[in-house]
């Protein structure tokens, strides 16, 4: 099993929350600090991956020359196996829709010089769709075909711009979650060989957690609750998501050319 998406520095013991019983983890920066911290577990644990870059709501600090600088140098590191989070968030609205943009832009051009995965993060405020309408356009316009939907939040038009450039579709604990049936529904529409499951950790615990601090060992309910709902065992269709995990990041191939096992 492997978690796409957590972010180990913020849980309450990061050494602890490394479940050795994952295959892999990918821990995810949202500033340069946070990033660095990424790299840094990445080669301390033999399953832990790292993402680097912006979160959409820092943007702003991605107009400091100093802190692209480190991001790319970071992204270098053959363990980063992914560019982001960035996207664009309407939720907290703590940047400028502007800002955003332009931070999704220099990310965007990064992941695709350096043939990385993309990871978008997408949040709407209540009653809108206006950050799920501007991130379709955005991943659509900078069409790089190496990409996640992170944490999906049932956006169809996002949901087909992402499919249409070949991306991943990632489920977190907000599945299982009662009120969420656009996501529901959008996991057993996206095709098998898309399909992706993350916990966000440490926040968004799934069922039977929710309400508690979230661990990447809580990814196996999110899976159990998505093969239930897609009516396969599990043990089928785990295979599945850890083969879309590999192909998106290239997990066996950074660990070799990282130089560590």
């Amino acid at each position: 099993m492997i978690d796409t998406h957590c972010h180990l520095d913020r849980c309450e013991d990061p050494t602890a929350a490394v479940d050795p019983q994952l295959a892999a983890l990918v821990t995810v920066g949202t500033d340069l600090e946070r990033s660095r911290w990424a790299v840094s577990a990445a080669r301390r644990h033999p399953n832990v991956y790292a993402a680097v870059g912006v979160h959409p709501n820092d943007a702003r600090l991605a107009a400091d020359p100093e802190v692209r600088a480190g991001i790319e140098a970071l992204a270098e590191d053959p363990l980063v196996v992914g560019i982001g989070e960035t996207g664009f968030d309407r939720h907290w609205d703590a940047a400028t829709p502007s800002e955003q943009a332009a931070a999704f832009e220099w990310q965007a051009e990064l992941a695709a010089r350096l043939d990385k995965a993309l990871i978008l993060h997408v949040r709407d405020a209540q009653g809108s769709s206006e950050a799920s309408e501007q991130a379709a356009a955005a991943i659509t316009a900078a069409g790089h075909r190496r990409g996640v939907l992170h944490c999906f939040n049932g956006s169809p038009r996002l949901l087909e711009a992402g499919l249409a450039l070949g991306w991943m579709v990632s489920f977190a604990g907000n599945l299982t979650y009662r009120s969420a049936g656009d996501v529901r529904a959008a996991a057993t529409e996206v095709p098998l060989d898309r399909l992706l499951v993350e916990t966000d950790a440490p926040f968004l615990a799934p069922v039977p957690h929710r309400g508690k601090r979230n661990l990447p060992a809580y990814v196996r309910h999110t899976a159990a609750y998505l093969a239930e709902l897609r009516g396969v065992p599990l043990a089928e269709l785990e295979p599945v998501l850890d083969a879309n995990a590999e192909r998106l990041f290239g997990l066996a191939a950074a660990r070799a050319a990282a130089g560590v096992e």
